[in-house]
């Protein structure tokens, strides 16, 4: 009879039971782990988990080596590189150009130059010439006449500072003459003899009919 190729042979009992032996657990041997038995699941979560943490670190040891074998060593003497000297010549005084890197400076516009001050000492009485109350009003009105003023006013204005007294002199400024004058005022209109009271009437009249009448605060108000 011809065997059939697609049938099983049976086995035989030896090799059952090899195959019985093959896929039964190795036993534990005797001792205190004899009854503790790991299941299939529990060992292959262990296996895992090895994996997991060995895996980072393996990889991690085999990056460091790689670097620190590429990377040249800290220590390692670099050369030195020389750099040649430049010789920078020096430029004499003598031939330094000052007058270009000095700007030139621009002429600024002066101001006027102010009159030139002239400083006066102290006026001492002297006795001047004897006038009569009659040719003081006469001086004055000549004077105002002639600068078209009202030779009353100056009248009035005289009586009250002076008394119509040319030698009258008050030491506080000092004030000196008919018009009670202070030298430095009477020396910038043109005076030069401060007792004389031609001048001093001419003098005020000018100054009267200028508008500066403010001199004489007090005596000149109307």
């Amino acid at each position: 009879m011809e065997s059939d190729p697609l049938r099983i042979p049976r086995l035989t009992s030896i090799t059952s039971r090899a195959l019985r032996l093959a896929h039964r657990r190795p036993r534990l041997p005797r001792g205190p782990l004899r009854g503790w038995r790991v299941s299939r699941r529990l060992r292959d979560l262990v296996i895992g988990l090895t994996i997991l943490v060995v895996g980072p670190v393996a990889a991690i040891a085999l990056a460091t080596g790689a670097a620190g074998g590429g990377a040249a060593p800290a220590s390692a003497s670099v050369p030195a590189l020389s750099v040649p000297a430049v010789h920078v010549p020096s430029i004499p005084p003598a031939h330094l150009d000052v007058t270009a890197a000095t700007p030139t400076p621009v002429p600024q516009a002066s101001a006027p130059a102010a009159p030139p001050q002239v400083m006066y000492q102290p006026v001492t009485p002297t006795p001047a010439p004897t006038y009569t109350t009659a040719q003081i009003v006469a001086i004055i009105t000549a004077a105002a006449e002639t600068y078209g003023v009202d030779p009353g006013w100056m009248i009035s204005t005289a009586t009250c500072e002076s008394n119509l007294r040319p030698d009258a002199y008050n030491p506080s400024g000092p004030y000196v003459g008919i018009f009670q004058f202070l030298p430095s005022t009477f020396a910038a209109h043109g005076g030069t003899d401060i007792w004389d009271p031609v001048q001093q009437s001419e003098i005020a009249a000018s100054m009267f009919a200028g508008g500066d009448s403010s001199a004489w605060p007090v005596c000149s108000l109307r």
